[in-house]
């Protein structure tokens, strides 16, 4: 009977109906979801089961969280059963096709018997001592008391549970982990309402739940992506981020989402590439690389100018994860101020065709298309997008090509009002001015993307338009203090 209603391998019993899991008489739980895969993978053992079988086993009803709710559940498995993807014990990853059980259900364990259940003294060992931990949580009250009660998460969700911080691995409550969900699905929507919606879920998971890292790396994330987007001003959201990567961070030192979401915040706000790659350093030390940790590592690399580096790690971010858009624009992102465009626009014009919303992935075509002297396909590109997003000044520096120089100056205008709203668009007008040919006026702006949350600054080493302001003291003195050298 109990091989009807257990999962055994390697010293495991799993049940199947409650998750309970146990190994060398140490107990925890599994949560619904990542049962869920793991039955389907036992049940098919040594078999691949494509994305798309785990996908109906999670969701029957149709739910198209798909890549990004997939993923979440498999990474959640892999913790539990102390599984690394890079060299699985238990879980192989087929890129770009599936999963495959590699243990024979019913092995007898090869590990010894006084060896702890996965994570659990790992964590303790990890886990902040308690004077720091409550001067962390102290400091995230004060930090969050400024934020309207209606607006999401309040003092007292932050506040609650923190005793439990050092306790064994946490297990979010099922309804957090449904608004956890439904907040990465209404994220990867990618408008303006599903960020709206998103931000709502995640908060919503986080007062049902405060102890839930997972949520809170991905409601910083979201907060990031505002920004990253320009539908907020980075005096809002990255105060909020941080703090939302610190959160995750000190509830489980070994999820390398929190890390990953401060090397984000490290390098594309801050400016600190030192920090960044601590950050990933730290995050690499959990030996749990997701797609979106070599995405970040693939981003750090390259706007540092090893593009090669970053090439190579964007390219195993996107296999881990086929279907996340973001990879596959930021992978063209970084062949398209390699010079690389013909590479870009290969690359990009099926996702468009395929995701005519995705208006970030039209920016970086319009950009190569100018580059390769097809300004009309680069205008229209850029006239059907929804959202500007971070490209603000693309549409202006077409213009000028085109000899429309009084609908460049209109752009121009557009773009310093963003300015004056508390967006970061210094090194836009920079570019801007450098295009119009006022290299004095493009040198005295240049600085200020150093400190005005401008995101794009960080690729002025590789960035093409800016090759008539290189040789300039100017662009010398901006990048040394970019990269901090000297």
């Amino acid at each position: 009977m109990a091989a009807e209603t257990h999962i055994t391998f390697d010293g495991w019993s799993v049940n199947r109906v409650s998750g309970e899991m146990t190994r060398h008489g140490r107990a925890s739980r599994l949560p619904q979801q990542p049962l869920r895969i793991l039955i389907e993978l036992y049940d098919h053992a040594g078999e691949i089961v494509s994305r798309e079988q785990l996908v109906k086993a999670l969701w029957p009803q149709g739910i198209v969280d798909f890549d990004n709710g997939l993923n979440v559940a498999v990474r959640k498995l892999r913790v539990a059963l102390d599984d690394v993807a890079d060299a699985p014990k238990y879980i192989e990853t087929l890129p770009k096709v599936g999963y495959r059980f590699v243990v024979k259900p019913g092995a007898i364990a090869s590990v010894p018997a006084n060896e702890p259940i996965t994570g659990i003294s790992r964590r303790a060992r990890l886990t902040l001592g308690w004077g720091l931990l409550a001067a962390f949580v102290l400091v995230s009250v004060a930090w969050w008391g400024s934020r309207p009660d209606e607006d999401g998460v309040t003092p007292a969700s932050i506040s609650g549970g923190t005793a439990t911080l050092a306790s064994a691995k946490h297990v979010p409550s099922v309804r957090a982990q449904e608004l956890f969900l439904q907040g990465i699905h209404e994220r990867s929507r990618r408008d303006v309402n599903a960020t709206t919606t998103a931000l709502a879920k995640f908060e919503a998971a986080l007062r049902e739940d405060p102890e839930y890292a997972e949520a809170w790396a991905a409601y910083g994330f979201t907060l990031t992506g505002s920004v990253m987007r320009q539908m907020t001003p980075p005096g809002e959201d990255v105060p909020k981020a941080r703090a939302a990567a610190e959160r995750a961070i000190a509830l489980d030192p070994d999820l390398v989402e929190g890390y990953v979401l401060m090397s984000h915040v490290h390098m594309d706000h801050d400016k600190d590439f030192a920090a960044a790659g601590a950050d990933l350093e730290r995050a690499r030390a959990t030996r749990n690389l997701t797609g979106r940790f070599w995405h970040y590592s693939a981003m750090w690399n390259a706007q540092q100018g090893h593009v090669d580096a970053g090439l190579a790690d964007m390219r195993r971010a996107r296999e881990m994860e086929p279907m996340t858009l973001l990879f596959t624009s930021n992978h063209a992102f970084i062949l398209l101020n390699a010079r690389r465009n013909e590479e870009t626009i290969e690359l990009l014009r099926p996702i468009i065709e395929a995701n005519p919303g995705f208006d970030q992935a039209r920016g970086i075509l319009a950009r190569a298309l100018m580059a390769t002297g097809d300004l009309d396909g680069a205008l229209a590109q850029l006239t059907a997008r929804k959202e500007i997003g971070l490209l603000q000044a693309d549409l202006a520096l077409v213009y000028l090509k085109l000899g429309r120089r009084a609908d460049a100056l209109r752009e121009l205008e557009r773009v310093e009002a963003n300015g004056r709203a508390g967006f970061g668009v210094a090194y836009d007008l920079a570019t801007i001015y450098t295009g119009l040919g006022d290299l004095d006026r493009a040198c005295e702006i240049l600085p200020m993307a150093l400190s005005d949350g401008s995101i794009l600054v960080n690729w002025m080493r590789l960035d093409p338009r800016m090759d008539a302001l290189r040789g300039r003291k100017c662009f010398a003195d901006v990048e040394k203090r970019l990269y901090r050298e000297g």
